[in-house]
């Protein structure tokens, strides 16, 4: 779910003789940009967290704690050990596709980012397991869910020449996530989630979904042999309309989610209102098609996440109130 930063941001590359930390940080500067990872992730786990605690304890007001510190981070090293594992997975590829990355220039190598996703995956199940049982289980799950993702189901070349459902299949880690983030948040093991917030973790699939595809449109010159696009499947324009219409579903879900909860009027509007502003990437992609504005569609897509996260999470703040407490 992170961004190409060399897209964003022009870098002075190390040398390759630069200490293992310089090449680290080049490599998460490239692939893991943490600035960027971390405001979508505090959306993510800060509307998730809440609305658990809205469901849990309701009429109880939204409160950060410890466990909401150490959940993020742990959220955090994972999405950092799954952006690891997709570089091992597809290291082949991209060294046909993408060889001026960092990692297929050699200025990191595979064994060390073995080290690095060991050290994430570690602090992750230290954090897990100090938030306790019901947190330290819904881990479990996740992680066992993206070791499977790391041997493509055990169906890699059967998947891929299902681009679609290979891009379905592993956004279901959403719901994962969001169900780890319920234990963190409320002690309590996954079994115990109510209907309404499953109907919310859809909401986080199809917000990644709305991601992927919005990644990987291309203008018709910028398609490249061999690498799959959505643009390459659905036709140049008919993938930015499924993006609408995923940006659609997402919307209807969770106004449900609101309507349930009681959430004030000034909620739907908030919601319309940022669908209508990622209409304008839509449109310029439509109307004025080059890499430019297929670009735009990809930066749209990524305001819209942390936008539509960060909008549930300050309603149901100013509902039921914030609490801010140093212990879990």
């Amino acid at each position: 779910m992170s961004a190409d930063s060399r897209k964003l941001a022009p870098r002075a590359e190390p040398d390759t003789g630069d200490s293992a930390v310089i090449r680290l940080h080049a490599y998460l500067w490239e692939r893991f940009p943490l600035l960027a990872n971390g405001l979508l992730i505090l959306s993510f786990y800060s509307s998730n967290q809440f609305l658990a605690q809205a469901l849990s304890q309701p009429g109880e007001p939204m409160r950060y704690d410890l466990s909401s510190l150490l959940g993020c981070i742990a959220i955090l090293c994972f999405f950092l050990h799954m952006r690891i594992f997709d570089d091992h997975k597809d290291y082949a590829a991209d060294c046909r596709h993408y060889p001026d990355r960092v990692l297929q220039r050699g200025v990191v190598t595979l064994r060390e980012l073995k080290m690095l996703a060991a050290v994430a995956i570690a602090c992750e199940f230290a954090l897990a397991a100090i938030c306790g049982p019901a947190a330290l289980l819904a881990w479990l799950v996740a992680f066992a869910f993206s070791l499977l993702m790391l041997k493509e189901f055990f169906v890699g070349d059967w998947l891929k020449q299902r681009f679609l459902l290979y891009a379905s299949v592993h956004m279901l880690i959403m719901p994962l996530l969001a169900m780890t983030i319920w234990s963190f948040a409320t002690n309590q093991y996954f079994w115990q989630i109510p209907s309404w917030f499953w109907l919310y973790s859809l909401v986080s699939y199809f917000l990644a979904f709305n991601w992927e595809v919005s990644r990987k449109i291309r203008a018709p010159e910028d398609e490249v042999e061999g690498v799959d696009s959505y643009t390459r499947l659905f036709g140049t324009y008919g993938a930015a309309y499924l993006v609408l219409l995923i940006r659609v579903i997402s919307t209807v879900l969770v106004a449900m989610v609101a309507h349930h909860l009681g959430l004030s009027i000034w909620f739907y509007v908030l919601l319309l209102l940022l669908f209508r502003a990622c209409l304008v990437g839509f449109f310029q992609y439509r109307f004025q098609t080059s890499a430019k504005t297929a670009r735009r569609m990809e930066i749209y897509a990524a305001i819209y996440i942390v936008a539509f996260d960060l909008a549930l999470a300050i309603e149901l703040g100013r509902t039921y109130g914030l609490r801010i407490n140093g212990a879990m």
